[in-house]
């Protein structure tokens, strides 16, 4: 599918192999950053599925993971591996304001009794650890923060696997995502079924909501990133 705006091509140096100095380098800081990305979504999920504290893992690998992220964006910079910093900046810019879209979608349906509960206040008690006490303005804001961090990582992760791809496959890695979250012990613990499938409106919501995602997500993305290649691609 053809986009409306295309990014200018980004110059950069031949990097003859994977294994070459200069590939290597920036499959290394990639993969940091990747697997940095990756800490935050499994955070909740593993709360809920009774691993962890999730103020302990917020704590020691929340933060710690983030910090990483930060350092591993540094030496790219740093590197000259422009192809990895235009990467992170443009999944992470993309990913917060397709969250804005999902949020769009989640917030409608939970205010016309389409969802058991308001997932990012639900996030923040537990990050502050005052599920008795109710949420408050600081455990609001820490949840949708983190709510909002959640959509900036799974934006790097897509960025930085796939470059520039089309709004399909925004889409399909959106879909992709609302899947394993209603796969997910947050959704087992609500008691509504099998995928939610005892509450129609709750499933029917994630998809659409990730479906805005998505296609939010695979848009800018194609708008922002100026490289075609895979993560591993030669050039």
């Amino acid at each position: 599918m053809k986009m409306p705006c295309h990014a200018e091509p980004l110059q950069t140096p031949p990097l003859d192999g994977v294994f070459s100095s200069g590939r290597m380098g920036e499959t290394l800081t990639s993969l940091l950053i990747l697997a940095s990305a990756g800490v935050s979504p499994n955070i909740f999920v593993a709360a809920q599925a009774g691993i962890a504290d999730m103020k302990v893992m917020g704590l020691w690998l929340l933060l710690p993971s983030i910090g990483v992220l930060l350092a591993g964006l540094l030496f790219a910079r740093l590197g000259g591996y422009a192809r990895l910093v235009n990467r992170v900046l443009a999944g992470a810019g993309a990913g917060v304001i397709a969250t804005v879209g999902l949020e769009a979608v989640r917030m409608y349906s939970f205010h016309h009794g389409g969802m058991p509960g308001d997932l990012p206040r639900l996030m923040g008690v537990l990050l502050t650890d005052q599920f008795m006490e109710g949420p408050s303005n600081m455990s609001d804001a820490l949840g949708y923060a983190y709510h909002y961090w959640n959509g900036a990582s799974f934006g790097i992760i897509f960025a930085v696997l796939l470059g520039r791809k089309t709004i399909l496959w925004g889409i399909a890695y959106g879909m992709i995502i609302g899947t394993v979250f209603l796969l997910s012990p947050p959704v087992q613990a609500l008691g509504i079924g099998f995928m939610g499938e005892d509450m129609p409106t709750m499933p029917l919501t994630v998809y659409v909501a990730h479906f805005i995602y998505g296609g939010l997500l695979g848009w800018l993305c194609r708008c922002w990133i100026r490289h075609e290649g895979w993560l591993l691609a030669k050039g």
